[in-house]
């Protein structure tokens, strides 16, 4: 009897001496593309990407790249490791593509140092000169 009180006890401050593991957050982002409003970009005309990025808590940076679809080729890739809870987005390339192509312009947000991301895609066409 001694025996199981003294297990029971060992047990009981066991359990509530444990200490609560602290509650990781969860960061959420936003991504908000102004420009470009014009799907089709005309030969020689600016790219210009513009938007913010409101994260709930401070983010952990960001990567703007233009890819052209049609050549699988990256035109413009920027990386900014900037710990912020807000991200103005400012960008430019102009287009000189050669053939009709399919831009795809991507804003990818590090949320946390954990891998998890936030992604906002859109397309537009370039026309060649």
């Amino acid at each position: 009897m001694t025996k199981s009180i003294f297990v029971f006890a060992t047990l009981s401050v066991t359990l509530f001496s444990c200490k609560k593991e602290k509650e990781v957050e969860v960061v959420t982002a936003t991504i908000a593309i102004n420009t470009p409003a014009n799907d089709t970009i005309p030969f020689g005309a600016a790219v210009h990407l513009t938007g913010t990025v409101s994260g709930s808590a401070e983010m952990h940076g960001y990567t703007v790249t233009f890819t052209n679809l049609t050549t699988g080729s990256d035109v413009f890739s920027e990386i900014h490791e900037v710990h912020a809870t807000n991200y103005a987005l400012d960008y430019s390339w102009t287009n000189n593509v050669a053939d009709t192509s399919i831009l795809k312009l991507v804003v990818d947000v590090e949320k946390d140092h954990d891998g998890n991301m936030e992604m906002k895609v859109i397309t537009i066409v370039c026309l060649p000169q």
